[in-house]
């Protein structure tokens, strides 16, 4: 299927992550210009040369003036900024009792109050041109207690809850904002999970693990002109994990 992305800008943030290089990579061959970001200048160097079309774009999203100097570089060197996809983890999981206030306060800083930071940074513009799409990834812990991730889980319910009222307020102007909510998905950071004995893949209908290239199909769904009538979506991508409640 023609995603009908070939020329767009997309800004995508945690780009270096598991999920993040999956995402580019296929926002990339859908004709996408990706403008990459993430902590990390030699990582991001190293994607953008295997991705080609990708611009590294190092930024910090706990400064909350390098999102905004971020988007308006985009728009100055591109013209526009058509998807922000927001793609940031945070290992903010363990025993609760045993975590301390900074493992919850990481959390807030670099995920939750990261993608308000990305999103207040690509809105202006999105609005100015007349329409846009964000994407946040957020996971199934914003809807599922799970008890070794309540730091984790209680941002990614927050996000969902922002992701819901953006859509809410911008749609009228043309702005789409979704979220794709994986559940256990295939990385070092699910590994470490794994380590303390957490979402067995026994549990989930499907029996397996999602692949982060299944989570960038999605994305590049809900990003595309082919999710045009789509706004407000939290999209499960959990192999039916919740139906197993």
């Amino acid at each position: 299927m023609d995603m009908k992305l070939d020329g767009k800008i997309a800004w995508v943030t945690g780009a270096t992550g598991a999920l993040g290089r999956a995402i580019c990579a296929t926002l990339a061959a859908e004709g996408t210009t990706i403008c990459a970001s993430a902590r990390g200048a030699d990582a991001l160097a190293e994607l953008a040369a295997t991705l080609g079309a990708a611009v590294a774009m190092p930024m910090d999203a706990t400064d909350a003036d390098q999102p905004r100097a971020t988007a308006q570089k985009i728009v100055d060197e591109n013209g526009r900024l058509d998807i922000l996809v927001n793609s940031v983890a945070v290992p903010a999981f363990g025993d609760f009792l045993e975590l301390d206030k900074a493992t919850f306060q990481a959390a807030l800083d670099v995920k939750y109050l990261g993608y308000v930071a990305c999103m207040q940074a690509a809105l202006p513009h999105m609005l100015a041109r007349g329409g846009g799409s964000i994407v946040n990834i957020t996971g199934t812990g914003g809807r599922l207690p799970i008890d070794i991730h309540v730091p984790g889980g209680s941002v990614n319910a927050a996000l969902n809850l922002v992701t819901k009222a953006l859509a809410n307020q911008h749609g009228p102007r043309n702005v789409r904002v979704n979220a794709v909510s994986p559940g256990p998905i295939r990385s070092p950071r699910q590994d470490r999970m794994q380590s303390v004995g957490k979402n067995p893949a026994d549990a989930i209908p499907l029996k397996r693990f999602g692949e982060a290239t299944e989570v960038a199909d999605a994305v590049a769904f809900l990003a595309s002109d082919r999710a045009s009538y789509i706004t407000g979506t939290i999209l499960q991508l959990d192999g039916g994990a919740l139906l197993s409640l």
